[in-house]
């Protein structure tokens, strides 16, 4: 396979993806060793599509190689190249696998060993301090270039491809909520009226702490997060609203689920100790968690908002198999 350096430090070649061999072919040239090479489709993403590629001739899955292509016209939602930026940087830290190769729509890098969260799991009271912790320890420890939140810039550019009225059958249930591009405007106004010149703390965040973006690892006792192509500075309490508001779930979403006063409170003392641990800011007190614990409830309603638009943009160009539509009425 022919290659060339790109500025990111990773060999790049000139192929687009598409199909199973296509990916085999790149992992031959990555792992000539490999003697007896199989893959398995693996599923969670909406965004993008994954196939692991591993060496049959060893055990587990640690040194599998993961194949990411992008979905269709998803660059209208994710800067590509900030996608890999992030991912090598947070490699040279500790919080992300290596990138081994890039290819035209997607790249090749390392496989993080464990299991993805569940609606049971997530709240498991032996699991969640632990997330808690690697939250806080990310919004410490991972560097940005610049301390400017993207939530309002970004969703001020994905509302410029949204539609000006949702009509037609594909529509139908988000027609009852909400029915044209000016009404999510005005509600985006109404948030950044709330966010401007307020002394919200911003940082590196994963801003898509799903429950599959987080990896439990039993045998360490550990948790990794994974894609981070949404990573971006933004309002710290915006990561952990948006990671409660995912505690409903995706295929089957259950508003139900969403943790109520006491469990929150309970978890942000964890996330809280943590990041006053790693800053050396003393001991946590009552008022520092009722100050985040209003935060995060807004920010949550934020996350919720935003992902319905980045719903509607989907549903007009993705090509997964996924109601798109639907989910954005929710």
């Amino acid at each position: 396979v022919s290659t060339q350096s790109t500025g990111d430090g990773v060999p790049h070649t000139n192929t687009t993806i598409s199909s199973i061999e296509d990916g085999k072919a790149i992992v031959v040239s990555l792992r000539p060793d490999w003697m007896l090479l199989s893959h398995r489709e693996l599923t969670g993403g909406i965004t993008n599509k994954l196939v692991g590629y591993k060496n049959e001739m060893e055990a587990g899955d640690e040194g599998m190689i993961l194949l990411r292509t992008y979905g269709n016209n998803t660059e209208l939602l994710i800067d590509r190249k900030k996608e890999l930026r992030n991912h090598v940087s947070l490699a040279k830290v500790g919080f992300a696998t290596p990138v081994y190769m890039t290819v035209n729509n997607g790249y090749f890098y390392g496989y993080v060993d464990g299991q993805t969260l569940t609606t049971e799991s997530v709240r498991d009271p032996k699991i969640a301090p632990l997330i808690a912790r690697a939250i806080a320890r990310m919004h410490c420890e991972v560097e940005t270039s610049h301390s400017d939140a993207v939530y309002c810039p970004k969703m001020t550019e994905w509302l410029r491809n949204v539609p000006d009225y949702f009509t037609g059958d594909k529509f139908a249930k988000l027609a009852k909520v909400v029915t044209t591009k000016s009404a999510l405007a005005r509600e985006l106004q109404q948030i950044r009226s709330k966010v401007i010149d307020s002394s919200l703390e911003v940082g590196f965040c994963h801003n898509d702490l799903l429950l599959g973006n987080v990896i439990y690892n039993p045998n360490k006792n550990s948790i990794s997060f994974i894609d981070y192509e949404y990573g971006d500075p933004n309002y710290l309490a915006y990561d952990i609203g948006n990671h409660f508001a995912e505690y409903a779930g995706v295929d089957n979403v259950d508003f139900a689920l969403y943790p109520d006063e006491s469990y929150q409170r309970w978890w942000l003392r964890f996330y809280l100790e943590e990041k006053h641990r790693c800053r050396d800011l003393g001991p946590v007190g009552d008022g520092d968690v009722e100050t985040l614990y209003r935060q995060v409830n807004f920010f949550s309603c934020c996350a919720h908002f935003l992902w319905g638009v980045w719903a509607i943009i989907q549903s007009i160009n993705s090509d997964i198999d996924f109601d798109f539509a639907e989910y954005a009425a929710m």
